[in-house]
């Protein structure tokens, strides 16, 4: 029966689409900051060839955005993401969807060893902040 039991665990898990231990890999992140190191944008992506954004949060200065409720920060909503391969476009609405609250412009630059973007993300109202990133 203990046979039985642990073959069937993680088989009815992946039936049910529970992620479990090693799934992991289907993501991936992009973090990046500003020269001075106090403000930053991380943006966590899933798998697919579109831009599948599964969060996104930022931090400049004493304000902190973010997509995930349970985060801290004031929540926004993805209005578009739209990647060419060479400029990544991200417009963060508020939750209502009634006005835009910030926008992320990242130019992309690829190396053997690891992808670069360069861009700014900026607050509705406020000046832009250059940023540089890592990640896919």
């Amino acid at each position: 029966m203990r046979d039985l039991v642990t073959g069937f665990v993680p088989a009815a898990a992946l039936a049910l689409g529970v992620l479990i231990p090693g799934a992991a890999q289907a993501t991936g992140s992009v973090s990046c900051t500003d020269l001075k190191a106090d403000s930053g944008v991380d943006i966590l992506l899933g798998a697919g060839p579109v831009p599948n954004l599964l969060r996104v949060s930022i931090a400049l200065g004493e304000r902190q955005l973010t997509t995930e409720p349970g985060l801290p920060g004031e929540r926004v909503t993805v209005a578009q993401a739209y990647d060419d391969g060479e400029l990544w476009r991200i417009d963060l609405v508020d939750d209502q969807a009634t006005k835009r609250v910030a926008i992320i412009r990242l130019l992309r630059a690829d190396h053997d060893s690891l992808p670069l973007q360069l861009g700014f993300v900026q607050l509705e109202g406020e000046p832009p902040v250059g940023l540089s990133c890592v990640g896919p």
